[in-house]
């Protein structure tokens, strides 16, 4: 991999130094791909898998991480699972903090902090107007063909 790259002043081209920051333990590397356990918090197994080359955001994804990032998460997502004995691992991209593409990934068991679904949304979310569901449905299958 070359420094053209990596971003200097993006933490997660730092490996080194996001891993002390999040308190987290690289775990695995392929080349492109890199996974990183935290030590910490209320999620046993809770990981980052993350691209080794500078990537903002999931929508840059692009050549040889593009075309692996399927076989990748399920690998990774299915060891976490088996190690942690987790019903479910939940995979989360958020972009606006950390402007280098990252997936969080929480394996889930019952009775643990973890909340899913409806817990995600803001407390009495009003719901979309159904008119822009439509269009947006209509909108992305076109798009995809």
């Amino acid at each position: 991999m070359s420094p053209l790259d990596r971003d200097p002043d993006c933490l997660l081209c730092r490996p080194d130094d996001a891993d002390r920051l999040f308190g987290r333990t690289r775990v695995w590397a392929d080349g492109r791909w890199r996974l990183s356990v935290v030590g910490h918090g209320p999620v046993v197994g809770f990981a980052h898998l993350e691209p080794v080359r500078h990537i903002p955001f999931v929508t840059d994804l692009d050549g040889a991480e593009a075309s692996t990032f399927g076989p990748v998460l399920a690998r990774v997502t299915g060891v976490l699972r088996a190690v942690t004995g987790a019903e479910l691992v939940y995979a989360s991209v958020f972009g606006e903090r950390v402007a280098h593409f990252h997936v969080n990934l929480a394996p889930h068991r019952p009775g643990d902090a973890l909340q899913g679904g409806p817990a995600m949304l803001v407390p009495g979310a009003a719901e979309a107007p159904a008119a822009e569901h439509r269009a947006a449905v209509v909108a992305v299958r076109d798009r995809l063909g």
